[in-house]
Order: structure tokens, then C-alpha cells, then sequence
């Protein structure tokens, strides 16, 4: 990624960021097309699609948490959905301000930007989206089919604080602690690692090695290991 600024910077009011958004879209295309998509491909489900994916951001109308969905929903946004493509979901949660810079989306051009304010760890926005999908009285046992992917890269939003990581962890408690069944079930799992990448801002690159290695670490600890393997078990053995 080549950084496009010296430094973040404001023209007319507006926060620039310091990266080349264009080219961040288009690697994001080219991961796409890698797949055996074409380039534009919408983020909108096949009929026979296996799974249902959002991604959070935020409005810069608003300042308020957005899903953009591959799936409809009653109270979801539509109009993205219908024109909507996975590269621009991709963009749109991966806008951190200071880094790059916001994107217009759909016929209204509504921009949006970073994902992480108010939703650092999503596990709200994905039990509220179960609900949307599977109705208010959703329980445990309906969760069996649900494989939501919850795509996310991001640090801040001019004039909003990020959650920093022990809120997420945080929110992370609260929600084991009020969905007890999830937690001791095996339907729970967050995984973060959590020493090694503290001193690591996302505009460091360079520093591969030490994430490469700090990962490796984390991924090969006994605990971790053992959630890794009933996790997949859990995935595995759900019904599309």
C-alpha cells in the first residue's frame, strides 16, 4: 500500500486520509476476481447461496452503525442491496478516516466510513441480525444454520472515539454473561490476539514479521487451539 499523504490533511472541512483509497479498491477487486467473480459482483445473495454475510461501517450522515447486508432484512437497507458490490461493503468498513478516505455509495451517494466506532466487536449487531432474519424470539437452537462472516478492518472516525480493545473485550463479557446458553454450548467464540500486536497501528506494514509471529504464537496456544478445533467442529457439522 503506498501512502498517497504525508500526513492526514483537510480541504474544505473534510478529513483526507492518508493511504490511496483507489488502490485499496482495487486489490480488494482483484481478491474478488481471484475468487471467480467478476470484478462488480454484488454482495446481494444467490438464491442458492450457503451462507448470509454483512459488514459493518458508519454513516458519515449519521454517525450511527450501519449493516450492509447480502440478505433482506424489514428494517435493512434495501437500496444497497440491490445495487450494492462487495468491493464497496469492502471499502466501506475498511475506511478508517485518518487512513483513507470515505466512500459514496448507492443512488443517494451516502458515505461512510469507518466501522469500528460503536461496533469494535460486532457480536451485537450479530445477534440483532439474527433476529431480523429468524424474529424476535430467536433462541439458541436456531442459531444452528447461521454462518454470518462479519468482515472488519478499521481504526477511527474524525470526531468519534473508537472503542478501544478493552471496551470491545468488554462487550464481549456482557454478552456471555446475558447469553449464557451461546457461551456454554460452543456457540460463542471470539478470538483476538492478545499480546504482540498492542504497539502495532494498522499503518504499519513493515512490522509483517512481528504480526506473522505474534499470530502464530496466539494460533498455536494450547487454549486457543482447542476452541479453534471445536469451532470448525461446530461449523462443520451445521445444516446449510
Amino acid at each position: 500500500m503506498q501512502t498517497s499523504r504525508e500526513k492526514s490533511n483537510t480541504i474544505k472541512g473534510k478529513s483526507q486520509g492518508r493511504f490511496d483509497s483507489e488502490e485499496l479498491a482495487r486489490s480488494m477487486r482483484e481478491v474478488i476476481i481471484q475468487q471467480g467473480l467478476l470484478e462488480d459482483a454484488l454482495l446481494k445473495d444467490n438464491p442458492d447461496a450457503a451462507r448470509q454475510v454483512f459488514v459493518c461501517t458508519t454513516s458519515r450522515e449519521t454517525s450511527e452503525t450501519v449493516c450492509l447486508t447480502s440478505y433482506r432484512t424489514a428494517r435493512g437497507n434495501n437500496d444497497f442491496l440491490n445495487s450494492g458490490k462487495i468491493w464497496e461493503a469492502c471499502r466501506a468498513t475498511s475506511a478508517a478516516t485518518s487512513f483513507f478516505d470515505p466512500i459514496a455509495i448507492g443512488r443517494f451517494g451516502e458515505e461512510f466510513g469507518d466501522r469500528a466506532t460503536g461496533a469494535n466487536n460486532a457480536v451485537r449487531e450479530v445477534w440483532d441480525q439474527a433476529q431480523q432474519v429468524w424474529g424476535p424470539e430467536v433462541k439458541s437452537k436456531s442459531l444452528k444454520p447461521f454462518k454470518d462472516d462479519v468482515l472488519h478492518v478499521g481504526e477511527t472516525l474524525v470526531g468519534i472515539a473508537t472503542e478501544t480493545e478493552q471496551t470491545a473485550e468488554q462487550t464481549a463479557e456482557r454478552f456471555r454473561r446475558e447469553r449464557q446458553l451461546l457461551d456454554s454450548t460452543g456457540r460463542y467464540y471470539r478470538f483476538n490476539v492478545v499480546r504482540g500486536l498492542e504497539h502495532i497501528g494498522l499503518e504499519k506494514a513493515k512490522k509483517v514479521k512481528e504480526m506473522a509471529a505474534a499470530t502464530r504464537r496466539y494460533m498455536g496456544s494450547q487454549e486457543v487451539h482447542k476452541q479453534i478445533q471445536t469451532c470448525a467442529g461446530n461449523v462443520a457439522s451445521r445444516e446449510c
